[in-house]
């Protein structure tokens, strides 16, 4: 099971959501929790949809700010204990797993009201005794050490931080990736970084899923990273990262209506009789050899394209400082380019404009893109007796 918690700072923004469609259909998060959505319930309503999931619970912004969303996919049952502007507290509960609980956290980022949520963190410690897990962005740093560049931090904000945490009696699950969660600033001393956004678990949680993972995921869309969960229990491992294995050769449905696919099957089937099973499995091995290269250079250089940018910009993201940072932003608005034209490319294929932008390469246009195609196929021929 995933969960994945990231402060959007607003879902208005079309590379956001392609990114958070991205999050999702790569790491299929059980359970997400969104902060500063910025989006009324109807607008959250649509990106649920949007998203696939089953479930939905929303606090809605306050004028421009704020916002939490918790979304969650039916592989798993929540129950609503309590909301807030600042947090949404569930139980959590699967066929094979006892229940928990998960409390998604948004510090104010007034630091005159921080004490509020440490009250706050304080009280829902005190309502239940389940296996806890919570977190997501806590606008407050626990250490010094967790903020580079700008001025220092009132050491009394980090100091009742630790405090709350230790009377709730949580600990930090660490994790995997670059240690600073969120930054902002141009490219000289204004250049700072912080880690703003963590997980916490009580001891009965991580009894429960000794073997969890908490990756800190790419910077882009937001100026926070998004923390990705593996919940894990003992003697299960990480699944992420693992090559996939070459498969076995499958047509595609969208090569079908492009000439070239047709002149290749053509040209393939007519260049020599087929006078017994050999030869027909041999025609469709040679067939299947072609389409493949076929569709590498017709469709899949999008991909690439994207895949080698990815791959740079995950290496300045890991390296990122003020030396580097206009490479970072350079690098996320060439990927926004490449999957906006990816995005369209399924667009055109399923010929349908019921989204003008947004839900990249998803399920709706492949299904939209076979309903056509069963539409226009014949299944029979009737005479005139109708036999």
């Amino acid at each position: 099971m995933n969960i994945l918690a990231w402060n959007v700072q607003g879902l208005g923004n079309d590379w956001t959501f392609r990114i958070l469609h991205d999050y999702v259909q790569q790491y299929s998060p059980s359970l997400v929790f969104l902060s500063e959505t910025l989006s009324s319930k109807a607008q959250m309503e649509r990106l649920r949809f949007k998203l696939g999931y089953s479930g939905m619970l929303t606090w809605g912004r306050e004028g421009r700010s704020g916002g939490l969303c918790l979304l969650w996919s039916d592989s798993i049952t929540v129950q609503l204990l309590s909301g807030s502007k600042g947090h949404i507290d569930v139980v959590v509960s699967s066929p094979n797993s006892t229940c928990w609980r998960f409390t998604g956290l948004y510090g104010n980022p007034d630091t005159s009201l921080r004490p509020q949520f440490w009250d706050l963190m304080k009280r829902l410690r005190d309502s239940s005794s389940l296996p806890w897990l919570c977190g997501g962005d806590m606008n407050e740093i626990l250490f010094d050490h967790e903020k580079k560049g700008g001025g220092g931090r009132a050491s009394y904000l980090l100091r009742n931080f630790r405090e709350a945490i230790e009377y709730c009696n949580l600990a930090d699950l660490g994790f995997r990736g670059p240690k600073f969660t969120w930054c902002r600033g141009n490219y000289n001393s204004n250049f700072i970084q912080e880690k703003l956004d963590r997980m916490l678990g009580n001891s009965g949680w991580s009894d429960m899923f000794p073997n969890s993972i908490v990756h800190h995921l790419g910077l882009w869309g937001s100026d926070h990273r998004p923390l990705l969960i593996e919940v894990l229990k003992e003697g299960e491992v990480s699944s992420l990262g693992k090559s996939l294995r070459r498969g076995r050769f499958h047509f595609e449905e969208a090569w079908a209506d492009e000439l070239e696919c047709r002149d290749t099957i053509l040209k393939h089937w007519r260049e020599h009789s087929a006078g017994n099973l050999d030869e027909v499995a041999n025609k469709l091995h040679q067939c299947a050899s072609d389409l493949s290269r076929w569709n590498l250079e017709k469709f899949r250089w999008l991909r690439e394209e994207i895949k080698k940018k990815t791959i740079a910009f995950n290496q300045a993201d890991r390296a990122l400082s003020s030396a580097n940072w206009r490479i970072h932003q350079r690098l996320e608005r060439e990927l926004e380019a490449l999957k906006y034209k990816e995005e369209r490319y399924w667009q055109q294929r399923s010929k349908d404009l019921w989204l003008k932008s947004g839900d990249r390469n998803s399920k709706f246009f492949h299904r939209k893109a076979s309903a056509r195609r069963a539409k226009n196929s014949i299944v029979g021929l009737f005479n005139s007796n109708e036999n």
